[in-house]
């Protein structure tokens, strides 16, 4: 059921596939049918856990800039949305218990992802769904929440850290299953490559590219000793090398404004120039309320009433966080990283010591969740990711494969 949902929350059918769903709310019912399947079967768990406590105290937050908000009834949908990902951050800790599972649901997402931009390009290539902006046109998603260009540029990126966890645990993974199974598995990664690579360009995303420079980078860097570290980081100038012939020229363009915002239309330096300036709306929102911000979802608002009369939101995580939320809700967030990263630490020094095949798919997925929250901060400094479901997801993750390495190593010291 929860794999069903992870297919529901990303894909989102109320919003574009099949609109009639949305009359019903379907996706509440469903949600309402998991929780209590969970609560009658497994139940709660870890809830002094410091990851679970560092949830509940940006929820928290959330709670209190809802209640200083400048305008309250704009507070509503965020912060349903965000409550929403906590009960599921809730159900995941309580439903994955083993590394198989844990694995098996970052395959779900994966193999979700792929329907998602298979489906995409398909609207793309066949029906001319896209979005002309920036003088470019820009392939979308097939829903409405993270659809736009950059929000799915930044999908996809975040995605590909756990593709290559899935890559590098594939045969201990599959290992009891059918051997064709196994090798439509390993198929369907490498075209998830294909599908991913080409739905990154046509967003015509700089971000997104930006992203994945960083993301080959941070592979590439994952070598333990420094000839191996020389060695990928060579194959991966040469593949980001490779890429950038092939791009089309009118993409080429494009990403050149990076570094030389005269080599593109005049729009694309001030979207640049854009973020910037969001960046400094939300601090003018920190410096008159410091500690709650002027409320959940109010940002644009505010912004249009009292500040700079842009109506457009931050394009970048520290504006939103501290304009929206203030020192409550950036102490709550900075807790919920300290945590997620803790776990992800803590599971890769004990599988150091652990020297087994299940330690080291736990210490796989450490690096690759670590991979994921680097770049989602790095997309941060472009785009507005404050609410996005990733941070809990990859959060419960963490305290689930923390959870696994302690009993392993507990079974190693029964042992021994």
């Amino acid at each position: 059921m929860a794999a069903i949902y992870v297919a529901l929350f990303i894909t989102r059918p109320w919003e574009q596939l099949w609109p009639a769903l949305g009359d019903w709310h379907f996706e509440r019912l469903y949600a309402v049918a998991m929780i209590g399947t969970v609560l009658c079967t497994r139940g709660l768990r870890h809830i002094g856990a410091s990851q679970t406590l560092a949830v509940g105290a940006f929820l928290g937050a959330l709670t209190v800039s809802w209640a200083f908000a400048k305008d309250p009834s704009l507070c509503w949908e965020p912060y349903y949305t965000y409550l929403t990902l906590v009960v599921f951050f809730m159900v995941l800790v309580a439903i994955v218990r083993t590394p198989y599972e844990l694995v098996f649901m970052v395959a779900c997402y994966v193999a979700t992802m792929w329907l998602y931009l298979a489906k995409s390009l398909w609207e793309f290539f066949v029906h001319g769904q896209h979005r002309y902006d920036q003088g470019v046109i820009r392939l979308v998603g097939i829903e409405s929440t993270f659809g736009g260009p950059n929000a799915l540029a930044m999908s996809i990126v975040v995605s590909m850290p756990m593709l290559v966890l899935l890559q590098r645990v594939r045969r201990d993974f599959c290992c009891e299953w059918p051997l064709r199974y196994e090798k439509w598995f390993k198929w369907g990664l490498w075209s998830y490559v294909v599908l991913a690579l080409t739905s990154l360009t046509m967003t015509n995303s700089r971000s997104g590219m930006l992203g994945f420079v960083v993301f080959v980078l941070l592979m590439a860097f994952q070598r333990r000793n420094a000839a191996g570290k020389a060695y990928c980081l060579v194959g991966a100038i040469a593949l980001l090398a490779l890429l950038w012939c092939v791009l089309p020229a009118e993409i080429q363009g494009r990403l050149r404004t990076i570094w030389d915002p005269d080599a593109g239309p005049h729009n694309a330096q001030v979207s640049a120039e854009g973020r910037v300036e969001g960046f400094h709306a939300g601090m003018t929102m920190f410096r008159r309320f410091p500690l709650s911000g002027v409320g959940v979802g109010n940002f644009v608002d505010y912004r249009v009433k009292a500040v700079d009369g842009v109506p457009l939101q931050a394009h970048n995580l520290a504006g939103q966080l501290l304009g929206e939320t203030g020192l409550c809700g950036a102490g709550g967030f900075l807790w919920l990283l300290w945590a997620l990263v803790g776990n992800y630490r803590r599971v890769k020094a004990a599988a150091n010591r652990n020297c087994s095949a299940t330690s080291d798919t736990l210490r796989q997925f450490a690096v690759a969740a670590q991979a994921s929250v680097v770049l989602l901060l790095f997309a941060g400094l472009f785009g507005h990711n404050l609410y996005r479901f990733n941070w809990l997801w990859l959060a419960a993750f963490g305290l689930v494969a923390a959870d696994c390495q302690r009993r392993l190593s507990k079974e190693k010291r029964d042992l021994a």
